[in-house]
C-alpha cells in the first residue's frame, strides 16, 4: 500500500501544491522529483474546469487530495494540510498564487507552522485593465510569502512592480512536456503522414470568454477572400460554452467547409494535430502564459501568437519563429496568416520555435522551483503585517 511519502528522494523536501493535478501538472511533478523530495498535494480531486481522466497516474504518484469537492473554506482540509506538513516537515511550501481562497487559507497555515512558502504564478498587465485598490490589495497578500516562481520576464515585472523583491523571483513555472508533443517521441507517428504541407492553421482552446475566437474567424475569413483558391483551412481543437455560438457563426460566414471545430482532443490526441498543421495561432485577448504555444513550438510549429498572451516576450523572436499581432486587429491577423502560409522559411520557423522552447522544458520547471526554495530558505519565514493576514483570513472564508 503506497502513501503520500513513497516516490519521494533528495536533498531538498518541497510540498507542491496544485488546484488538481493534470497531466501538465503530473509532468512538472516527475521532473522535480528528479531533483528533491517532493510532497504533491492538491486541493481537490476533480477540476470542474478541465476533463483530466488522470485518477490512475495520480495514485501512482501519490498524489495527496486534501478535498473531494471545491468548497472554498473546508476545515478538515486545512487540518489534513497542516497535519501533511508537520509529518513531512518541507524546507517550504509552493503555493499556485493567491486569488483563490485555499491558497490564501495555505499561505497562512504556512506562517503558523514557520514553513517557508513560494507564490506560484503567471500573473502579468498584459489586456487586462488594473484597479488601483485591487493592486493595493495584491501587495499586502503577496507579503505572506518568501519566495515567488513565475512563468517568466513580464510576470517578474508585475511581481516587482507589486512590490516584490526581484532576487526572490525564479523563472520557469509554465512549462510541458516538451517531448510528449515532439515528432521523435510521439509512439506510431508517420512523418509522412503527419507532414505541414497539408495546410492548415491550428488553434487549440477552451470555448469561453476571452480566448477571442470570434475574431479568430473573422481574420481567417479576411484571409480567405485574399488567398482565394490557395486559401489553407482552420482547425479548432477544444470545447466550452461557446462551442454552439461559434458554430453558428461559421456558418453564418459560409465557412463551414473551411473552418473545423473537432472537439476537444486528449493529452494524447494532441500531438499528431499539431505536426500535421502548417501554423498555430493563439488568438486571446487575455491570457496568463499560453502553454499551448510551448506545446505548438515542442511539435515544431511557427507561432501567431497575441500580444495578450502572457508567453510572447520570452518564446516568440519576431520574424525568426513567428509573429506577435494585436488581438483587435482582424486585417492586421489576416495579414499574417497570409505571411506564414506563404513563407518559404516556414521549416525553418518550426525548427527556430523548437530551438527556442528547448530552454522553456521540464527540468527548467524543477530547477526553478528548487532554486525558488533555496530562495524562500534564506527569508526565514519574513514578518509580513497584521493587515495581510487579516484580509487573507477574510477572503479564505469568502464565498
Amino acid at each position: 500500500m503506497s502513501g503520500p511519502f513513497d516516490n519521494i528522494c533528495g536533498s531538498a523536501r518541497i510540498a507542491l501544491l496544485f488546484r488538481s493535478y493534470g497531466p501538465y501538472h503530473l509532468a512538472r511533478l516527475k521532473a522535480a522529483r528528479s531533483k528533491a523530495s517532493v510532497l504533491a498535494l492538491e486541493f481537490a480531486e476533480v477540476d470542474s474546469e478541465y476533463d483530466w481522466n488522470v485518477a490512475d497516474q495520480k495514485r501512482r504518484a501519490c498524489v495527496v487530495s486534501l478535498s473531494t469537492t471545491n468548497r472554498r473554506h473546508d476545515r478538515n482540509e486545512t487540518a489534513k494540510l497542516r497535519n501533511l506538513l508537520r509529518d513531512f516537515s518541507p524546507h517550504a511550501v509552493a503555493i499556485p498564487g493567491y486569488g483563490e481562497p485555499q491558497c490564501l487559507n495555505a499561505a497562512r497555515l504556512c506562517r503558523d507552522l514557520g514553513i517557508p512558502s513560494i507564490l506560484m504564478s503567471d500573473s502579468h498587465v498584459f489586456g487586462r485593465r488594473r484597479h488601483s485598490f485591487r493592486e493595493l490589495l495584491k501587495r499586502s497578500l503577496i507579503s505572506l510569502f518568501d519566495a515567488a516562481f513565475v512563468a517568466g520576464t513580464p510576470h517578474k515585472e508585475y511581481l516587482a512592480c507589486l512590490g516584490f523583491r526581484s532576487e526572490k523571483i525564479a523563472l520557469g513555472y509554465d512549462v510541458v512536456d516538451n517531448k510528449h508533443f515532439s515528432s521523435a517521441s510521439t509512439p506510431g507517428t508517420d512523418k509522412a503522414k503527419y507532414n505541414r504541407l497539408q495546410n492548415y492553421f491550428f488553434c487549440c482552446s477552451r470555448l469561453v470568454e476571452g480566448k477571442n475566437i470570434h475574431f479568430l474567424i473573422d481574420a481567417f475569413r479576411r484571409y480567405r477572400q485574399s488567398a482565394e483558391a490557395n486559401a489553407w483551412n482552420l482547425v479548432i481543437a477544444g470545447d466550452g460554452p461557446l462551442y454552439e455560438s461559434i458554430s453558428q457563426y461559421v456558418a453564418s460566414l459560409s465557412l463551414t467547409a473551411y473552418v473545423h471545430l473537432i472537439g476537444r482532443k486528449t493529452y494524447d490526441e494532441l500531438p499528431p494535430l499539431y505536426m500535421s498543421a502548417g501554423a498555430f495561432v493563439f488568438p486571446s485577448s487575455a491570457e496568463t502564459w499560453g502553454l499551448v504555444v510551448n506545446e505548438a513550438m515542442a511539435a515544431g510549429l511557427p507561432v501567431l501568437v497575441s500580444s495578450a498572451v502572457g508567453c510572447h516576450m520570452d518564446l516568440v523572436e519576431e520574424g525568426i519563429n513567428g509573429h506577435i499581432f494585436d488581438p483587435t486587429d482582424t486585417a492586421g491577423l489576416a495579414v499574417l496568416l497570409s505571411k506564414i502560409a506563404n513563407a518559404p522559411d516556414r521549416n525553418a520557423m518550426g525548427n527556430a520555435s523548437q530551438r527556442i522552447i528547448r530552454h522553456w522544458d521540464l527540468d527548467r520547471f524543477a530547477s526553478g522551483l528548487i532554486t525558488a526554495t533555496s530562495m524562500a530558505r534564506m527569508s526565514r519565514v519574513t514578518p509580513h503585517s497584521a493587515t495581510a493576514n487579516a484580509i487573507a483570513t477574510a477572503l479564505s472564508y469568502r464565498c
